[in-house]
């Protein structure tokens, strides 16, 4: 039973952004290098998601979100212990090679299609919030957001799916996170929003208290925010907290 119990407690459980899912993977094999027997399981999908599942009773060591406003949620329900900031990001419109969208203003443009997060998603609430701002440039005018909506053919659940849909053509561009196009410079070119209208992106980490394993999640995100774990994330297109 002892022998159990052990490998149980070896198992550190990990709900992350799905933004993280090119990052973290790395990291974990790193922590797991350094902590034998241990084994790190990732759970990637929209923070909004994973903060639901903890709030019906998932079990995790460790909440990891892409924005602050869920770490909230899943503090103000008594899901995690105090949270501490270990990446930022930025926005960026991703299309394919073969799109006709060059600059911002495309988005726009009548037949456009355009692909986002849905607004409860982190990256499309950060999304609607760029968007607006735009409004304010008269380089776009103040019916710009308006008028990129009206382009808007899909919501997703996560930037994985938004990236998915880009790659396969079923819409011209989408916004996802800078990192997330690392390593897609075969499939995908990257469009730039202006860099005055860019939200604060920041990545907010957490041990959730009903972890099993409180002592090791705590060395975890120790982990993440060491100078090794900032290494990592930078390889990865993240930036460091502010």
């Amino acid at each position: 039973m002892q022998a159990f119990i052990l490998l149980a407690q070896s198992v550190l459980v990990v709900f992350a952004a799905a933004s993280l899912n090119g990052a973290f993977p790395e990291i974990g094999k790193q922590f797991e290098a350094q902590h034998p027997g241990v084994n790190v399981n990732f759970s990637f999908n929209g923070s909004q998601i994973l903060e639901s599942q903890l709030a019906q009773g998932g079990k995790a060591d460790v909440f990891a979100s892409a924005d602050q406003r869920w770490m909230d949620k899943a503090t103000a329900d008594g899901l995690v212990n105090t949270a501490a900031s270990f990446a930022a990001n930025s926005l960026v419109i991703a299309v394919s090679n073969t799109s006709k969208v060059q600059t911002a203003s495309d988005l726009a443009t009548p037949g456009t299609s355009f692909v986002v997060c849905a607004d409860a998603v982190p990256c499309g609430r950060y999304t609607r919030i760029i968007l607006q701002k735009m409004d304010s440039d008269p380089k776009y005018g103040p019916s710009y957001s308006k008028a990129v909506q009206k382009n808007i053919v899909s919501e997703e659940l996560d930037v994985e799916s938004v990236l998915t849909k880009i790659k396969l053509g079923a819409a011209d561009a989408g916004v996802v996170y800078r990192s997330d196009v690392v390593g897609s410079a075969q499939k995908l070119r990257v469009v730039e929003f202006p860099s005055n209208d860019q939200p604060t992106v920041v990545y907010p980490i957490a041990v959730c208290k009903e972890s099993a394993s409180p002592d090791l999640a705590a060395a975890f995100v120790a982990y993440v925010r060491s100078s090794d774990g900032q290494a990592i994330l930078k390889r990865f297109g993240f930036t460091p907290a502010p």
